[in-house]
């Protein structure tokens, strides 16, 4: 029989390594750090395989991450596997870790299934009390749903734990949803948090619901998303259609009579909004920038930063190309030299000699991309945020343009691709590498990582280069 409370201590276990974890993680490198990281990833993997195999997708994402990296690196790895641990430690907490264990705490299962956080509303705070009413009218009492399922920070029974980090929480929950609501509006749309959680739910990959609040039309949304399939909130339709997709991707069984009456309650309530409670009007083509937010910066200052980082992450890109050329020339070179080897009587320490050469190439060649992978992230955001920062200012009709910097910023993505292709090919010719000597394979799992994660760096840096074409153009 599973002791429920065994598992409970476990999990608040890993949760606190997790946390002293994140307290340190600011500088990755120290040595401090690297050990928190350590213990925590193998504690978490002790703990999970007591409930888990390799056909859980998400245990076998966590406990195959390859932490033969610096802080750097290590850093980046946690970032990779940070939701396959939401999820684990979510699944334990429902008791849901496979068939055969399941069976055995069936009952246990049922009665605590419901304390999962199965929807998570991402709102602006100034838009607190007219999406409190829309919880209460038609979540709780129209479809009868229970709090503890919905997790929405601007209300106690809803809300941040006492003494649990908001940002953890955010991240937690948004990772363990079944739906993401983004409740649009003005507010949401000035408001960083809420862009990030916006964000965090589409690079999950989780079901989203865009909800317009009253004042936030289509056309006037800007480069925020294309939202002509939101839904509106004081819409009957749309209502409605919110109803079917909850009944259904959530299994809920909702009497009609109820939802009927109190989606007409919510309805009228929103007719009767005072100005005061309605969220703020967007004006198109209009952008508030507050002094503390360009820090008495000119747009030729942010120009100048915005030429400095683009020039630093097209050094890095060459930094990064070149070392692979220089790696496969000494790959090809190590190759040549094995195949010399007299076959019938190989020197058998020459050769180990040659594959212990090859594996430590493979470790420099690591070395370079984890130092440089968390520097090229960090330029390229710097530079998007300068380019933001000019947009905003061009907002005041001084007269500046930003058609040089489309132009420099689109020819830059179309390098960072070229690049991201290159990295990508390469990996596959490190993955199809057969197997060797211990240490070549080692090395070899650790470059492979190295490779995948900056892929994905570059993912996202093509991505906000994008999105902030669109914003301009």
């Amino acid at each position: 029989m599973i002791d429920r409370q065994v598992i409970a201590k476990e999990i608040a276990k890993i949760k606190q390594l997790r946390e002293i974890y994140d307290d340190l993680a600011s500088d990755p490198n120290l040595h401090e750090t690297i050990e928190a990281y350590h213990k925590w990833h193998e504690v978490s993997c002790v703990v999970f395989s007591h409930y888990f195999d390799e056909s859980c997708k998400e245990y076998e994402n966590f406990t195959n991450v390859n932490n033969d990296a610096n802080g750097w690196g290590l850093n980046a790895n946690y970032q990779k596997i940070r939701r396959d641990f939401c999820v684990l430690v979510d699944k334990l907490e429902r008791g849901d870790w496979g068939v055969e264990k399941q069976t055995i705490v069936a009952s246990t299962h049922l009665s605590e299934s419901s304390s999962k956080k199965r929807i998570f509303i991402s709102h602006a705070s100034k838009d607190k009390e007219l999406i409190g009413k829309f919880v209460d009218s038609l979540f709780i009492l129209g479809m009868g749903m229970d709090s503890e399922i919905i997790a929405y920070t601007s209300r106690e029974d809803t809300g941040i734990p006492a003494g649990e980090s908001i940002p953890q929480f955010i991240q937690d929950n948004i990772a363990c949803a079944d739906i993401v609501l983004l409740m649009i509006s003005g507010s949401y749309k000035n408001s960083e948090v809420c862009l990030n959680e916006m964000g965090a739910a589409w690079a999950l990959n989780k079901h989203i619901i865009q909800i317009l609040l009253p004042n936030t039309p289509f056309d006037k949304l800007g480069w925020l998303c294309s939202l002509d399939k939101a839904l509106k909130i004081d819409d009957a339709d749309s209502l409605d259609g919110l109803c079917e997709v909850f009944a259904d991707k959530l299994d809920i069984g909702i009497k009609p009579t109820a939802w009927n009456r109190n989606k007409e309650a919510f309805l009228s309530y929103c007719s009767t909004l005072s100005p005061s409670l309605l969220p703020t009007i967007i004006e198109p083509e209009v952008v508030e920038v507050l002094e503390d937010d360009v820090e008495e910066l000119g747009f030729l200052d942010y120009r100048e930063r915005l030429d400095e980082e683009t020039v630093n992450v097209t050094n890095i890109c060459s930094t990064l190309t070149d070392a692979m050329l220089e790696h496969n020339e000494m790959l090809n070179s190590n190759t040549r030299k094995l195949q010399s080897l007299n076959p019938s009587c190989p020197n058998i320490s020459q050769a180990k000699g040659i594959m212990m050469a090859t594996a430590k190439g493979m470790d420099n060649l690591s070395v370079i991309f984890e130092d440089n992978t968390p520097q090229l992230r960090l330029s390229f955001f710097n530079m998007i945020d300068s380019a933001t920062k000019m947009k905003a200012l061009t907002a005041f009709g001084n007269g500046e343009t930003m058609a040089e910097e489309c132009t420099a910023i689109s020819e830059l993505l179309v390098a960072i691709s070229g690049v991201k292709a290159n990295i990508a090919s390469f990996k596959e010719s490190v993955d199809t590498l057969p197997k060797a000597e211990q240490t070549i394979n080692k090395a070899k799992k650790r470059l492979s990582n190295n490779l995948a994660n900056i892929i994905d760096v570059l993912d996202e840096c093509i991505s906000k280069g994008q999105d902030l074409l669109r914003s301009i153009l």
